[in-house]
């Protein structure tokens, strides 16, 4: 028993030192505040560190929860860009009312051409209560001791027809509704085949827990956002099992 335990602890450190992603090195991501009477403006920006050309995508969530009923409610913002050599672009700009008293939380995720991770940045705007310094740029979600980095449930997109688009807007709603909050990233990713044909991929960090065919049926695709929802549920069980196994050791 001893044994296995042993090989299990060193696979899944190993493992994961191969699957960490370094990020805000080439691309750096930011989040910037400013007062205006009683709103803050706040700025999501990305800066090119290099002297390349680079072709991005970003996604940026504005979380609000009510102290009282704990409620989130999350505002996303997405979309496509090109940085040239050195440039530093605002990708999106949007304001909150400083009195209220929810915690707004501004999360900013930038991904490369090939849909990798390569700048993030998190930074509580309003009502911080959270025992660290205001401004953090996040570290990989295993280095926190639950393995929560600060946000969670998060599905990001990444469709390229109107099948894979209701795929995307039906899963997202199971998701919620089946209240699974993930503390990994859902990727949500479709990529062209042969012909017209398109293929969805339901991704979890470096793991497709789903794929299939696209088809423009709604009973085809309500079949597979069933599908889809209970292998993410498998997944975030058997992770859970696994550091459990690990922490016992």
């Amino acid at each position: 028993m001893f044994n296995k335990l042993f090989v299990l602890f060193f696979c899944l450190l190993f493992s994961g030192n191969i699957y960490s992603q370094i990020t805000n090195q080439e691309v750096v991501a930011k989040i910037k505040t400013e007062a205006i009477s009683e709103l803050i403006k706040i700025d999501v920006t990305a800066t090119n560190n290099t002297d390349l050309i680079k072709s991005l995508r970003y996604v940026s969530y504005v979380y609000k929860k009510n102290p009282r009923t704990n409620n989130v409610s999350r505002n996303e913002q997405s979309g496509r860009f090109v940085l040239q050599a050195t440039e530093k672009k605002i990708l999106a700009s949007t304001t909150v009312n400083n009195v209220t008293k929810d915690k707004v939380t501004v999360v900013l995720l930038i991904y490369d051409s090939d849909n990798q991770l390569v700048a993030k940045d998190r930074l509580v705007v309003i009502n911080n209560n959270e025992e660290q310094i205001k401004k953090t740029v996040l570290n990989s979600p295993e280095l926190a001791e639950d393995g929560y980095a600060g946000f969670r449930g998060i599905i990001t997109e990444d469709t390229k027809t109107k099948p894979g688009r209701d795929f995307f807007i039906e899963f997202s709603s199971a998701y919620r509704l089946n209240q699974i909050n993930g503390k990994e990233i859902v990727k949500i990713k479709e990529k062209f085949s042969f012909g017209r044909n398109t293929i969805m991929e339901v991704i979890i960090g470096n793991t497709i827990v789903h794929r299939f065919f696209v088809n423009p049926k709604r009973d085809f695709i309500l079949e597979q956002t069933k599908i889809a929802i209970k292998n993410v549920l498998r997944y975030f069980v058997t992770l859970e099992k696994n550091k459990s196994l690990i922490r016992q050791y």
